[in-house]
């Protein structure tokens, strides 16, 4: 069989209709409405005559109709063997009693049989070789019934004889029947898996929802994080180091305390703005005042920062004419953070009095915007850190698709190299 039938008729498919709980709460109910059908249309057949040339006790007909319906009550429990069942009854009640099987009810009776094996079958490949079995077995007793029938009688019309007649409605009545049980029967299976599929998907999109959420509220609190690390960690260490120059200083140079405590004054304030601009982040309210984040232009307040600690800081400013002349806030915003946390390492772990900064912008593939900080000291033994300040600048380069390169150096001194491209 090609593959596109098997498909179709759900051969190959492993899903497995689940069966509904206390499921004998619906069938016995739908069983006991079609005994009912059942019965009505029999004295329905028996009051008109239908029935007259049936010699049958009326209790055995009675036993034919009960047996089929009572079998329905497990039909959804045991599908394909309540099919086989019914099939079986059908075939021996048409040999025993041919009248009885012709009325209205019971052939609804074994149609819902067959139609229930195809609907609920958990086990298709097995389903499909019971149900065309049955099938198989049907069309033999409707073969071997038309050539025993007899046609006596019957006189045709003018196009065809009456034997002949016969056989095309009973062919024709058989193969649509139970044809259409058994493609309704695909049908439902059909329609409820492809609505299973609908719930797995939209469950599995809620699933994933919620986890985008919680991976955007984790990546905001590390970005939190990183903020408030680099703001505490320069400010701080710029209060500290000017607050000692001036109290070394206060009573033999009071120009140059006066200056220190300017300079503490001036970080102070700015870290209290940036603060609460980064604080700002975390309420609901849209009307609360924020200051602008940091950027490029704020790198040369930066450096005279340090500078006026007593590090001395060459920045240079290498811009190839093909770069663009903005760059997003962004990547503004890494650099400067970049800037900070380097000199913050340096000022605070480095024996070095001096440092390099070098912002190039440049155009490779993309543009991009590079940084690099460089200092020729050694590490202070007893100043290790926590390693989060360079655990967030990494972070930070990755989250905007750059590279970094931060580690010691071979001649010496500590580098630190963060390159970030931008469209």
């Amino acid at each position: 069989m090609p593959d596109s039938w098997r498909s179709t008729l759900t051969i190959d498919d492993s899903w497995t209709r689940p069966l509904p709980p206390r499921w004998w709460r619906v069938d016995g109910p739908v069983a006991l409405i079609w005994l009912a059908v059942a019965a009505i249309c029999t004295e329905g057949y028996r009051a008109v005559g239908a029935l007259a040339q049936d010699h049958t006790d009326i209790r055995l007909q009675y036993l034919y109709v009960v047996v089929p319906c009572a079998a329905l009550v497990v039909r959804r429990r045991f599908p394909v063997a309540t099919t086989a069942f019914v099939t079986c009854a059908w075939v021996i009640t048409g040999q025993l009693d041919g009248r009885l099987t012709t009325t209205l009810g019971i052939q609804f009776v074994y149609l819902f049989a067959i139609y229930s094996g195809a609907a609920w079958g958990r086990r298709r490949v097995v389903g499909a070789w019971v149900i065309g079995g049955c099938l198989a077995l049907l069309a033999g007793w409707v073969v071997y019934v038309l050539f025993t029938e007899s046609y006596d009688g019957m006189r045709g019309s003018d196009v065809i004889p009456g034997w002949l007649g016969a056989t095309v409605i009973t062919v024709l009545t058989n193969v649509i029947y139970l044809g259409g049980a058994v493609l309704l029967g695909i049908l439902e299976w059909r329609n409820l898996r492809r609505r299973r599929e609908l719930e797995d998907q939209a469950r599995t999109i809620d699933l994933q929802a919620v986890e985008l959420r919680r991976q955007a509220v984790d990546a905001e609190r590390l970005r939190i994080a990183r903020e408030l690390h680099d703001v505490v960690a320069h400010h701080v260490s710029v209060i500290g180091v000017q607050a000692g120059a001036a109290r070394r200083v206060l009573d033999k140079q009071p120009d140059a305390a006066r200056d220190a405590l300017t300079g503490i004054e001036r970080s102070s304030r700015s870290a209290v703005a940036e603060m609460r601009a980064l604080l700002g982040t975390l309420r609901s309210s849209a009307d609360i005042d924020r200051a602008p984040t940091p950027g490029l232009d704020d790198v040369d307040a930066l450096v005279s920062d340090y500078r006026a600690t007593g590090l001395a800081v060459d920045w240079r400013v290498v811009d190839d004419r093909r770069a663009p002349t903005e760059v997003p806030p962004g990547i503004g915003l890494a650099i400067y953070r970049t800037v900070q946390e380097a000199l913050a390492n340096v000022q605070r772990h480095s024996s070095a009095t001096t440092a390099s900064v070098v912002t190039r912008f440049g155009q490779a593939d993309r543009p991009y915007a590079e940084v690099e900080i460089v200092d020729a000291g050694r590490a202070r033994p007893g100043t290790a850190g926590t390693g989060l300040g360079l655990v967030g600048m990494r972070e930070r380069v990755e989250v905007l698709g750059g590279e970094a390169e931060i580690g010691p150096r071979q001649t010496g001194g500590f580098r630190v190299r963060v390159r970030l491209p931008f469209d």
